[in-house]
C-alpha cells in the first residue's frame, strides 16, 4: 500500500487501503479484539499464510494494525486495530450486514445456472 500515491485525495487513500483482498475481512476479525496470527487464519481459513502476513504488514505500514508482543509466559506476537483502525469498526460492521443482505437478497440465488438449466432442457428434449 502506497499512502503517499494519493495523499492529496483522503477517499482514494481509504480506498487503496480497503481494496485489497482479505483486508476487510482481518479488520473485521480485529474489531472483536487482538488476535494472533494463527487466530486470524482460523477466522479466514481461505487465506494463505503468504498473503495473510503481506495484508498484515500492509495495514501495520498504513497505521491501520499494530503488532505487540505479549509477555512471558505468553510470549507471542498479537495484532489489534489501532484507534485509526476502531475508528473504521462502524464501517466494518456496516458493510457486513449490507453483505448479508445482498446475500440473503440475491435475485439470481432464485433462478438455476444457465448450464443447469440448459442441461434440464437437453435430457427433457432427448426422453
Amino acid at each position: 500500500m502506497r499512502r503517499w500515491e494519493y495523499a492529496d485525495d483522503p477517499l482514494l487513500v481509504a480506498i487503496s487501503i480497503l481494496s485489497a483482498k482479505w483486508t476487510l475481512r482481518i479488520m473485521l476479525v480485529l474489531s472483536d479484539g487482538p488476535a494472533r496470527f494463527s487466530g486470524i487464519r482460523a477466522a479466514i481459513p481461505s487465506v494463505s499464510a503468504n498473503i495473510l502476513a503481506a495484508r498484515l504488514r500492509d495495514l501495520e505500514a498504513a497505521g491501520i494494525i499494530r503488532k505487540n508482543m505479549l509477555p512471558p509466559p505468553a510470549d507471542c506476537q498479537v495484532y489489534a486495530l489501532t484507534n485509526l483502525g476502531e475508528a473504521g469498526r462502524p464501517m466494518l460492521l456496516a458493510i457486513a450486514q449490507w453483505a448479508s443482505y445482498i446475500a440473503d437478497n440475491d435475485p439470481k440465488a432464485d433462478r438455476p445456472r444457465r448450464t443447469a438449466r440448459k442441461a434440464a432442457q437437453k435430457s427433457q428434449a432427448s426422453s
